[in-house]
């Protein structure tokens, strides 16, 4: 899987993934390269706690993954189960649109409104 495939995915196609996904995703975000941050000096609400999955098991499962592999284990399976619906190649050329509703390739020009 190339690199801007991988960030197409991850950027674009949100509504695809599992909840589980979306929070290991954003909890590694939160915190500085993805390591483990001490609940005190993090997120101590319940309602932000539950929010951002402290107390999910799965999402944890997916955070101690780290970020490149949790990036990497999304990215396959959503090219896996739905890569048909949500990849957009550019009908001249073949390449990678820019977004899944681009209608111009940004590599050859042509153009499919």
């Amino acid at each position: 899987m190339t690199a801007e495939l991988k960030k197409y995915l991850l950027e674009h196609c949100r509504a695809w993934m599992l909840p589980e996904e979306i929070r290991a995703l954003t909890r590694i975000g939160l915190t500085k390269y993805g390591e483990e941050t001490d609940r005190k000096l993090a997120l101590v609400e319940p309602k932000i706690e539950a929010m951002y999955g402290f107390a999910d098991e799965k999402t944890n499962q997916l955070v101690e993954m780290g970020k490149e592999r949790l990036e990497i284990r999304i990215a396959e399976r959503l090219l896996k189960d739905s890569g048909d619906t949500i990849i957009n190649n550019c009908p001249k050329c073949g390449k990678l649109t820019r977004t899944p509703k681009a209608k111009q390739c940004r590599y050859c020009k042509h153009d499919w409104h």
